[in-house]
């Protein structure tokens, strides 16, 4: 019983001892083969994108909607992944009152911080119940704002008027437009003296 004690402390006591003598070869033998890679190591810049077929993103504010977005496409922008890539938009934008105004564009983008929808080329905004339509190659709704913003040259046609404006702002909440820079009017149904 006392060899078996004394064992069990002189086993580690001769390993102990003798570790100058076998750690080196113990040590070479336990060297990872092959050489490091320090590229293994870096962080990746892999971010997870995404490309989907038919979406729709809904916008609400205090429990009710304020917009429908639907594309054709999406995809994650690369450089900003806040940023939804559109194609074929078709949206239906809601006023305090509920009523639906329609926008259509071929390609635009959804800012997902910002919660902005910017539409380019071949823009057409149609006021349904007050017949009134609007063309633009840029347009910009700000959905906390709740605006629309087109800073180029925008051509709004109704029954009885054509007006084109440099640019054209937009105010939900008011239903205020201002349009700004070169403005030409052409305002129909007035009858002559």
């Amino acid at each position: 019983m006392t060899t078996r004690r004394n064992l069990l402390w002189l086993v580690p006591l001769f390993f102990l001892i003798t570790f100058p003598l076998w750690s080196v070869p113990v040590g070479n033998f336990l060297t990872p083969r092959g050489g490091f890679d320090p590229d293994i190591n870096k962080e990746s810049n892999d971010h997870h994108n995404f490309s989907m077929q038919t979406v729709t993103i809904l916008q609400n504010q205090q429990g009710r909607n304020t917009a429908i977005i639907r594309a054709e496409k999406a995809r994650t922008d690369p450089e900003d992944l806040d940023i939804v890539v559109l194609e074929h938009v078709n949206a239906d934008v809601f006023d305090d009152a509920g009523r639906i105004t329609k926008i259509v564009s071929q390609s635009g983008h959804y800012n997902l911080a910002g919660k902005t929808l910017t539409l380019t080329k071949d823009v057409v905004l149609d006021k349904v119940e007050d017949k009134q339509k609007l063309y633009t190659d840029l347009l910009v709704y700000d959905s906390e704002k709740r605006s629309v913003n087109c800073p180029g040259t925008t051509r709004l046609v109704s029954e009885s008027a054509e007006i084109v404006g440099g640019s054209f702002n937009y105010d939900i909440a008011s239903k205020t437009y201002l349009l700004d820079k070169r403005v030409k009017c052409l305002i129909s149904g007035f009858i002559e003296p």
